[in-house]
């Protein structure tokens, strides 16, 4: 009966180490036991390393006190909070989510960063900015059609003149006076 009621514990962990190739946590159980070095199995593709303070679900084998697994950590301080049935969030200590909504998703963090060892596709009819967009290499347009770059188009403007004026004939007149 002993190793019925000790199939499994509930903690708080005081210590999280994300470095072995299954993480392992420390958890402070009710009545003051310890456990060090417990493996937490995490979902696949999805991995987080909780603060201490954070709550953990563990099993023992066989109510073998010294054989658990940590199988839900979760954190009730930083959980996102009112979503509806079907909707899902991931989330951090920091404050930053990323909520599935039913019609859309946000992600809000201060920064965010898309690596891509090939390309990003945004397949949509309208892609849309609040603030300022700054590019490192050329802004190609309608590049289906044979399109044309900024800078091309920026270059032609700025090296264009007008021929047959400022009074002389079959002259080119000055530069634009405004360059873009």
């Amino acid at each position: 009966m002993q190793r019925l009621f000790g199939l499994i514990g509930r903690g708080r962990v005081t210590r999280a180490n994300s470095a072995p190739d299954m993480q392992q946590v420390q958890l402070m159980l009710t009545a003051d036991e310890l456990k060090d070095g417990m493996e937490h199995a995490e979902p696949f593709g999805f991995t987080a390393c909780p603060e201490p303070g954070a709550e953990a679900l563990a099993l023992f084998l066989g109510g073998d006190r010294s054989n658990g697994v940590v199988i839900s950590v979760s954190d009730r301080r930083y959980r996102v909070r009112g979503l509806q049935p079907g909707e899902s969030a991931a989330y951090n200590s920091a404050g930053h989510t990323i909520v599935l909504y039913q019609d859309r998703i946000e992600i809000t963090a201060p920064r965010i960063v898309l690596k891509a060892a090939e390309e990003v596709v945004a397949d949509t009819p309208l892609l849309r900015a609040t603030g300022r967009i700054e590019a490192a290499a050329d802004i190609v347009d309608n590049t289906a059609g044979g399109g044309s770059s900024l800078a091309a188009v920026r270059d032609a403007h700025n090296d264009h003149t007008h021929v047959e004026h400022n009074g002389t004939a079959n002259g080119p007149t000055d530069p634009p006076n405004l360059q873009v």
